[in-house]
């Protein structure tokens, strides 16, 4: 940490709400909706087999993305400082692999669920991560990182 840090710095990227918090709220509220106003999943697409397959797509993601926040000895949690900017493993192809999952557990529960609300509120999700939680991240990062981490966006992009 240099002396210009300044004291966000040393307590993370101020992102205060967990994502996986935000995720459940609105699973959550597309369960409500669905009691209200139920939705089915079109074209067939409830099938659980589509739900176990991006599920273990997920678990897979998940499991390969904190194995690179251990070796880097770096918390995943966006309430934490940051030790390094990790680039490798899932990293080297999108900036969020954990919102990825997030997002892909999202679907899975409206497939596994029959609930059109829920994958529709995926939309909803992905903006307020985007907005709430990764923008604050990104500026954390540049201001912490500095070029690497300009240099880490221009290569990877946030989502795919």
């Amino acid at each position: 940490m240099t002396e210009n840090s300044s004291r966000d710095d040393r307590h993370g990227p101020n992102v205060r709400v967990h994502p996986p918090i935000i995720y459940a709220i609105s699973i959550l509220s597309g369960v409500g909706l669905n009691n209200l106003w139920p939705l089915p999943m079109p074209f067939g697409l409830h099938d659980r087999l589509y739900g176990s397959i991006i599920i273990a797509l997920s678990v897979g993601i998940a499991a390969w993305a904190l194995l690179h926040f251990h070796r880097n000895d770096t918390d995943v949690r966006p309430d934490k400082p940051d030790r390094t900017l990790i680039t490798s493993g899932p990293y080297r192809f999108t900036r969020n692999p954990l919102y990825i999952v997030l997002t892909l557990v999202q679907i899975t529960v409206a497939i596994w669920l029959d609930n059109l609300w829920i994958l529709l509120l995926v939309v909803a999700s992905v903006i307020v991560i985007t907005r709430y939680a990764i923008s604050r991240e990104e500026r954390y990062l540049e201001q912490l990182f500095g070029h690497e981490y300009l240099k880490y966006k221009q290569r990877v992009r946030r989502w795919f």
